[in-house]
């Protein structure tokens, strides 16, 4: 008898184990669904940079080529009205030594219009960025990358892949650029890189 009501008790155990694993079935699907489709997302070609020529605030020339045979490009479109570029740019400014070391070029691309770029290299100089800050009144750049929103910010390797987009600005945001940036030299990358570089 006590042999029958093990049996009994063992079943029951064993067909509530069953069902609850049933009740979770869908959910581990949807888990597995989900990290198929991200990581699929991940691995889409990401696009080539456009080719772009602009002029700086000193008058220079400055080519998309020729930063490139540098090293990677890091470049984040701006303005004098926008507080979260601008915050972007300082907060960025503690690792300009270190991303020069890296090869990386540093680009702020001033969406300001016509009128206020006079103000605009003053404006770099009160803030101490050492960035090649250019000039693109008429937002030739902003239609050529479709930017969105103010910052964004691009990363661009030197095979002319864009591998690292970000929009918006919030305190923080500047350890994912930096880790990017890293990540891109091969240096200092918490994981594997690989695939991450793009969002």
């Amino acid at each position: 008898m006590k042999q029958d009501n093990r049996s009994i008790t063992s079943f029951a155990v064993s067909s509530r184990k069953r069902n609850r694993d049933l009740q979770y079935r869908p959910w581990i699907a949807l888990c597995i669904l989900f990290v198929f489709v991200f990581a699929h997302a991940q691995e889409k070609e990401l696009p080539n940079a456009p080719d772009f020529t602009l002029q700086d605030v000193d008058g220079n020339t400055v080519c998309l080529d020729s930063l490139l045979k540098k090293g990677p490009v890091f470049m984040s479109f701006w303005a004098l009205w926008c507080k979260m570029c601008i915050k972007e740019l300082d907060a960025l400014k503690p690792y300009y030594d270190e991303f020069d070391s890296l090869g990386l070029q540093m680009l702020a691309i001033s969406q300001d219009k016509a009128r206020a770029v006079p103000k605009v290299k003053p404006f770099a100089l009160s803030h101490k960025w050492k960035y090649v800050v250019v000039l693109d009144p008429d937002n030739i750049m902003r239609d050529l990358y479709n930017v969105q929103a103010m910052p964004t910010s691009f990363i661009i390797n030197q095979e002319k892949k864009i591998v690292f987009v970000h929009q918006g600005y919030k305190p923080g945001d500047e350890e994912i650029i930096v880790e990017k940036v890293r990540c891109l030299a091969g240096k200092n990358c918490k994981g594997d890189c690989k695939g991450k570089c793009h969002e």
